[in-house]
């Protein structure tokens, strides 16, 4: 029953995602907000899929946006980039495509990796992008296989017709779970060392759990 309502939420979330993408203008709110219930769903902490969906998209809307549209500027460049990639020849043109092909894909996974951040940490949108590059550069074989992820649902739905219902309902919400998997130490790891620093700041914790996880730790030991 667990792993049923979890696809059940997975479904739901891509389908809301899905929706909220197409105005366009809104992707960046509504991308941050998949990431957000993503990293909820992981940890168990979701209390309503709907509910913590546009709580998310509304409260990092203004920051989402602004950061969508400077992706859309560089995506455009980027595009240039690869057009003119393609069409290179003579001597050299192998390494130097080859050198583009590399940045265009970087700059795609840490476009990824900055809505998480975004969905995760209080900061400016400058500091987001800053932290989401930073966060894609210390992650790097995880931000890359996380990119990866996203592109497996186009590509399969484009060759295979019979998948499209399904990369319908889990092409952006599944590969988003994955990757929180594949990020959620990275980011525990920045949380406590801000709860170090800042220890009024940090969440009440429920003292039979962590109890719990004392003793857990004595057992490991």
């Amino acid at each position: 029953m667990v792993i049923l309502t979890k696809i059940a939420d997975l479904m739901w979330l891509n389908i809301l995602t899905l929706i909220m993408c197409i105005p366009v203008i809104t992707a960046g709110a509504a991308l941050t907000a998949k990431d957000y219930m993503c990293y909820k769903l992981l940890k168990n902490e979701e209390a309503g899929i709907t509910k913590g969906f546009f709580h998310s998209f509304k409260q990092n809307f203004r920051q989402a946006t602004i950061i969508w549209l400077l992706m859309l500027v560089v995506i455009v460049f980027i595009g240039i980039d690869v057009l003119f990639a393609i069409g290179l020849t003579g001597t050299g043109s192998n390494v130097i495509r080859a050198i583009i092909y590399a940045v265009a894909f970087f700059v795609y996974v840490a476009c990824i990796m900055i809505f998480p951040v975004l969905a995760r940490f209080d900061n400016t949108v400058k500091g987001t992008i800053r932290s989401g590059l930073h966060m894609t550069v210390a992650i790097l074989p995880k931000a890359l296989l996380m990119g990866i992820l996203y592109v497996i649902p186009p590509y399969v739905g484009l060759h295979w017709f019979a998948s499209i219902p399904v990369v319908i309902m889990f092409g952006i919400s599944a590969p988003g779970y994955i990757s929180a998997m594949l990020y959620r130490k990275a980011f525990e790891q920045v949380e406590n060392k801000f709860y170090e620093e800042h220890p009024e700041l940090a969440p009440e914790t429920d003292p039979v759990e962590e109890a719990m996880q004392e003793a857990m730790k004595r057992d490991t030991n």
